[in-house]
């Protein structure tokens, strides 16, 4: 009994590994190596049987299609803003806050910016507006990030009854929008992040 409980934790361990694929398979090969040598030909089979059957079932819970909510985040008419001076002050306390700066800097679309990691001018922001826009009590900001790797992002907020601004969402997106439609196509595929993530 001892025996056969001892493998079935391993058969699980395994199948558990091979869920986590790619970030661990150095350590399910050492897994599967260490356990052929303890068992006959029999058992591995039923463990490669057992595997076989999860992934499809891990595949599907890390490759999760986006919810019909969040396919359609900037749905709807919105007045769009190319001048960071348009962008209201709440909304700006709460970009700084997610960036983890102590005032809001910003370069305006066509204006010079960090724009990579070799520092000329100290003064220059480390981001660029492209656009942002406003429905109603929400706002998204679109902008362009320098340094050592060139990002483009969209962060979305939603103002307060009590007038204060909050992060909703936000993710990483493949080039600049050169449009509303564009950027809502990108963001229908994008992967979230929070709030504590690189802005």
């Amino acid at each position: 009994m001892g025996s056969a409980h001892s493998w079935a934790w391993s058969s699980m361990s395994l199948i558990a590994c091979y869920q986590q694929l790619p970030y661990k398979q150095r350590l399910c090969r050492s897994m599967i190596s260490s356990n052929i040598t303890r068992t006959n030909v029999q058992t591995i089979r039923s463990v490669i049987l057992s595997i076989t059957c999860c992934l499809p079932f891990a595949t599907a819970a890390q490759q999760q299609p986006s919810s019909p909510t969040e396919n359609h985040r900037l749905d709807g008419q919105f007045k769009l803003v190319s001048k960071t001076e348009a962008i209201p002050a709440n909304v700006k306390n709460a970009f700084c806050k997610i960036t983890r700066e102590p005032s809001f800097a910003m370069a305006n679309p066509g204006e010079t910016f960090q724009a990579d990691d070799v520092v000329i001018d100290r003064t220059l922001p480390w981001r660029r507006l492209v656009f942002a826009a406003a429905q109603d009590d929400k706002w998204f900001v679109h902008y362009e990030r320098g340094g050592y790797g060139h990002s483009y992002y969209v962060t979305a907020f939603k103002l307060s009854p009590h007038g204060d601004s909050n992060f909703e969402w936000g993710c990483s997106v493949l080039h600049v929008a050169k449009t509303l439609e564009e950027l809502r196509t990108m963001v229908a595929t994008c992967r979230l992040a929070k709030a504590d993530s690189y802005w």
